[in-house]
């Protein structure tokens, strides 16, 4: 009678340690090393179950399975080198993917259990393996070799392959979706699907090629090889793809190695993000059909624009050949980048990417002009510009593509800004004009300035749009409680806000610190009652004009007359500190900004409103509520823009290219 061998599992604690329990931090990295021993395994099918009541994954295959001493001499034993004991190809004739034998403690990684069913022909092998236990086995000074839990039940519907479930999740399941879990294992695989006559299921959901979830963000593409079903798959492409291999053939062969795969950009570095967080933005290695390394794209520090819009996957077999030494590193995953091989992968795509830079940018230069001319206003206002201005304003707004930016609107203000600084420049060419134009050409030179007033309208019209954002804005933002922190920042450095003809003087700036300082001093020495019913008080000169701006707390009525107690002794300090300027025959005038009106305000049988109001007036002082700040600002500015847009010619171009929204192209 054979005696029944007993299943051990050897490894050291060195090796252990070195290759790490922690192999993998994440559940899709763990489930696509069991996907590749399945694969090994000749399997034709492999079907993942994630059960989130349970806090379950079940990976079970349709392969050849283990025997028993297939359990003990491969699976519990930690460095067995399949390649050399089991041959170069598969009994199915597939190249297989595992070479050391420790993809195996990855489960751990996410797993404190991990139960294995297998069979082969007739004979059942089932046992548990525990992480703590496993550690407790190996940690001591005298280490014990390790016996896993043999048991004694096997499932009824397993007649094939080999059946893992991993429990004791290090890894919440709570965030986890099925689409998102098909997508991290489609990206790690090129053999998953019919051509390969190896399917993977998710909860009973088949994974294909489109699970990778970026085909249809592709802009541009550069292939190596014949890459039809990925271009098919690719439905934005906004070019014809350009394959590459032809170009390299001789550099390939010098270096000994073969490359297949692509290399794509995006049409905005938004699309690299996907819906869980994980970057795209990379080049990523196969070999044999799987991820040897996430990303190489980092190994050239490109800090190029062209580089955030990235993507791509290279196949190259030569990295993995039976009678080579192993180029994968002990966490495996990424590859040695002393090693030869990688040192000449490196320079070939090293060289493709600079290639691809250059057509990048003549690409997006000429595409961006052509998208910017598809703007019916935007074609009409560059027909109308002449010689070197029109060359140069093409040039320039197909550059607007090249241009680094998250958010397209911000590539819509550049080229408003742009439209508006080649008016400028083509007014200039006209002044230029003017020494040629002789003097009874009157017409001439008028239409020279009409169109210098016009563009000085445009300007200001664009910035009458930018504050009425503004106050938009701030009208969003302001609460109760924070409008008045809000405003303390922004007020003194925008006084339009309080009037629309109100801007700041230049040449001020010294007066200006003297008077705050002066401000600041006695605001220090307020007592505590008035401190805590103010926010803050400014200075500023404006058109003709010294504003002093004293702003009250939302929630709190000041007074009258210790309102007006306050102002006199600023507005008098501060006159005799203007004494000594050059401003010192401009009026002053003080804002009170506050949320609520001094008690008297609504005393009809006293003071009143209109008694505050004169009241203040005798020390220069006018009242302003926060709300209507905004709504009266929003107003004057709104009147002003319904009037604008009637005579400023540029108006409709910039218009249209807000709303503008460029179609896709679909290559077929």
């Amino acid at each position: 009678m054979r005696q029944t061998r007993e299943l051990v599992m050897s490894i050291d604690l060195n090796a252990l340690e070195h290759l790490g329990i922690n192999l993998y931090s994440n559940i899709p990295a763990v489930l696509s090393e069991i996907v590749a021993n399945a694969w090994d395994a000749d399997a034709q099918k492999v079907t993942v179950t994630v059960d989130k009541a349970k806090e379950t994954i079940t990976i079970e295959d349709g392969g050849t399975g283990m025997d028993r001493n297939g359990v003990i001499d491969r699976f519990l034993r930690v460095g067995f080198k399949r390649r050399e004991v089991l041959g170069e190809d598969t009994p199915g004739g597939r190249k297989p993917m595992g070479r050391k034998g420790i993809g195996k403690l990855s489960i751990f990684s996410i797993a404190q259990i991990a139960e294995v069913y297998t069979i082969k022909g007739r004979e059942r092998t089932a046992f548990k393996m525990d992480r703590e236990v496993i550690r407790a086995a190996i940690s001591g000074k005298t280490q014990k070799p390790y016996k896993p839990e043999e048991l004694q039940t096997w499932p009824s519907d397993l007649k094939k392959g080999t059946r893992i479930t991993l429990s004791g999740l290090s890894k919440s399941l709570s965030g986890m979706t099925v689409q998102g879990l098909k997508r991290r294992v489609a990206r790690r695989f090129a053999v998953i699907g019919s051509k390969f006559n190896f399917t993977v299921t998710v909860n009973g959901e088949a994974i294909g090629p489109k699970d990778r979830a970026y085909h249809n963000a592709i802009q541009y593409l550069w292939s190596y090889g014949a890459q039809t079903e990925f271009v098919k798959s690719c439905k934005n492409l906004e070019r014809t793809y350009e394959d590459r291999l032809k170009a390299i053939k001789a550099e390939l062969k010098k270096s000994n190695i073969s490359l297949s795969g692509w290399i794509g950009t995006v049409s905005n570095p938004s699309q690299l993000k996907d819906e869980e967080g994980d970057n795209l933005n990379r080049l990523a290695v196969f070999m044999r059909g799987k991820m040897a390394q996430e990303d190489i794209l980092d190994e050239f520090g490109q800090k190029e624009i062209y580089a955030d819009y990235i993507i791509g996957e290279l196949h190259c077999e030569q990295l993995d050949l039976d009678d080579h030494g192993d180029i994968a590193t002990s966490s495996r995953q990424s590859l040695k980048q002393d090693d030869p091989r990688f040192e000449a992968l490196r320079r070939i795509v090293l060289s493709e990417l600079r290639h691809i830079a250059g057509k990048w940018s003549d690409w997006r230069r000429s595409d961006g002009a052509k998208t910017a001319m598809a703007v019916p206003a935007v074609s009409t206002w560059l027909q109308n510009l002449r010689g070197d201005t029109k060359k140069k304003a093409e040039r320039w707004i197909g550059r607007l593509n090249t241009i680094r930016s998250p958010d397209e609107s911000d590539k819509k203000e550049l080229l408003k800004a742009s439209i508006l600084a080649f008016e400028s420049y083509r007014r200039k060419e006209e002044l230029d004009r003017l020494e040629n134009i002789k003097d009874e050409n009157l017409e001439q030179i008028l239409e020279i300035f009409q169109n210098i007033d016009d563009l000085e309208l445009s300007y200001y019209g664009q910035i009458v749009k930018l504050r009425i954002q503004v106050i938009r804005t701030l009208q969003d933002k302001l609460k109760e409680n924070d409008k008045e922190l809000v405003l303390r920042d922004y007020i003194f450095d925008h006084l339009w806000l309080l009037d629309p003809g109100w801007e700041r003087v230049k040449g001020s700036e010294h007066a200006e610190t003297q008077v705050n300082e002066f401000l600041k001093k006695n605001s220090d020495a307020l007592k505590n009652a008035e401190k805590k019913a103010r926010i803050d008080i400014g200075y500023r000169t404006t058109g003709g004009k010294h504003v002093i701006v004293e702003l009250k707390r939302a929630s709190v009525a000041v007074p009258l007359d210790d309102l007006t107690k306050q102002i006199r002794k600023y507005r008098d300090g501060v006159k005799k500190i203007l004494e000594k300027t050059t401003f010192k025959a401009w009026p002053i005038e003080i804002i009170c900004l506050v949320g609520k009106p001094p008690p008297e305000w609504n005393d009809a049988s006293g003071t009143g409103r209109q008694g505050v109001i004169d009241s203040l007036k005798t020390v220069d002082a006018r009242i302003v509520f926060y709300d209507e700040l905004l709504t009266n600002a929003q107003q004057a500015y709104g009147d002003y823009l319904e009037e604008h847009v009637k005579v400023d010619k540029l108006w409709e171009v910039f218009n249209a290219i807000d709303n503008f929204a460029p179609p896709r192209k679909i290559v077929k």
